[in-house]
């Protein structure tokens, strides 16, 4: 126990506590609140535009998609072309 005067009474483990919740955690409370809140507005735009974003990737994907089944399908034209010229190269019709 530490004591603060001649007449003072002495400072208490329990008294810390009190002074601490009644002190100390609303004041930190007060400037983490103060911090944290700007910092949240800037992690909602900062979700906004990966969401603007997202969207533009899906958009990228589904032309892709359309992408590689036109180049699939142009495939399977070109080897049903290929197999035409062959069986008219055999019969001799060009």
């Amino acid at each position: 126990m530490v004591k603060k005067g001649l007449g003072a009474k002495p400072i208490t483990i329990k008294d810390l506590g009190e002074f601490a919740e009644q002190v100390i955690l609303p004041a930190v409370e007060t400037i983490v609140e103060g911090g944290v809140a700007p910092l949240r507005e800037e992690m909602r735009a900062g979700f906004t535009e990966m969401r603007k974003g997202f969207v533009d990737i899906n958009k990228s994907i589904s032309v892709l998609g359309g992408d590689i089944a036109e180049i699939k399908e142009n495939t399977k034209e070109q080897k049903h072309e290929e197999r035409i010229r062959v069986l008219e190269q055999k019969v001799g019709v060009r």
